[in-house]
């Protein structure tokens, strides 16, 4: 019998299948479906024949169905590729939602952020200002030695701003300093303020002053240094057991004496005195120390009355004197006061008796 090979459609997964038309069966290579062909295209009607394929595409489909189902529960391998499937399936889901959640955030916050600096910089206020308006120096100390305060009162941070003095190191009246804001501007909260000036000049004043001709200072403060150094002499006249005419006591000399460095004053009251020192009457010096003579700036004088106090010495000069403020003639006088303190002193001659 010849062979003769004709082709059909699978009803149940639509793929070709090859029969021979002498056969009454045909297997389905792709999905195992098993045609019956004689019922298939026999002499029943159209309306048997698709019910018949529906009923064949039932069966086939639920023998399939029951396969997969049996391979899957049998075949570890299976379960393990399920498992790893499943589990990426949903890490991946919950990265895809997290990720969104982080682009969502930093879009959204960089918005903000960009909102709020529009808004920010919308209203920021410019003014102009002049930093010197409620700017002051105040100088404190001896002129010579002084030094400036900066006294900067202005509004919010403007005060912070860097500042620089340029002048002499150590201040005196009538000096000139330079202070500089070192940044042309500043900024507190909303409102930026410029500048309009940046530097400003200003002259030193209201230092204390070290009295340099102590004769200067009035009347009555000078008769009392006068006054108390005389006594003072007199006291240690009679301590030392020294004779001596009471009337004889004057102001002989008076010096002045500023250390260069403005760090003291002192000023000296030589007091001359007859005594009488084995039968012959001499002229001595009895030297009285007063320190501390400042003039204020508001022209008061200050005067330390409390100076002038003196200390013995174990060595007695050659005609009696035993104390170190004391001397027997005019030459240890100068020497004690000018020469043995002019190379760190600024001495100025106030008085000098002169016969």
């Amino acid at each position: 019998m010849a062979i003769n090979v004709k082709t059909i459609t699978c009803p149940a997964c639509g793929a070709k299948v090859n029969y021979d038309e002498n056969s009454k069966v045909a297997t389905c290579e792709f999905c195992g479906a098993v045609l019956d062909l004689s019922e298939w295209y026999g002499d029943k009607k159209d309306h048997e024949r698709d019910d018949m394929q529906d009923e064949q595409i039932r069966t086939i489909m639920n023998n399939m169905h029951r396969r997969n189902v049996r391979t899957t529960q049998t075949d570890p391998e299976q379960v393990k590729k399920a498992k790893r499937t499943a589990l990426i399936i949903i890490l991946s889901v919950f990265g895809l939602i997290f990720l969104s959640t982080i682009i969502t955030t930093i879009v959204g916050g960089t918005a903000a952020y960009r909102a709020i600096s529009k808004s920010t910089e919308q209203k920021i206020i410019e003014k102009e200002i002049n930093p010197f308006d409620n700017f002051s120096v105040s100088y404190t100390g001896v002129s010579g030695n002084g030094t400036a305060r900066l006294n900067d009162i202005n509004i919010y941070s403007i005060s912070k701003v860097k500042k620089s003095i340029s002048g002499p190191e150590k201040l005196s009246n009538g000096d000139v300093i330079t202070v500089k804001y070192e940044e042309t501007g500043a900024q507190h909260n909303s409102e930026k303020y410029i500048f309009t000036q940046l530097e400003k000049t200003f002259t030193v004043s209201g230092l204390d002053e070290y009295v340099s001709d102590i004769t200067k200072v009035n009347a009555e403060d000078f008769e009392m240094l006068k006054k108390n150094a005389i006594n003072k002499a007199a006291a240690e006249c009679k301590e030392a057991d020294i004779e001596y005419a009471e009337d004889s006591f004057d102001i002989y000399a008076i010096y002045t004496m500023i250390k260069k460095e403005y760090t003291d004053q002192i000023s000296v009251f030589v007091v001359s005195f007859e005594y009488t020192f084995e039968g012959e009457t001499k002229t001595g010096y009895f030297m009285a120390k007063y320190d501390d003579a400042i003039r204020r700036a508001d022209s008061e004088y200050k005067i330390n009355f409390n100076a002038g106090l003196f200390t013995y010495a174990k060595e007695s000069y050659w005609d009696g004197f035993t104390v170190t403020s004391a001397h027997s003639d005019w030459d240890a006088v100068y020497t004690d006061v000018y020469l043995n303190n002019k190379a760190d002193w600024n001495i100025h001659e106030d008085y000098l008796k002169t016969e």
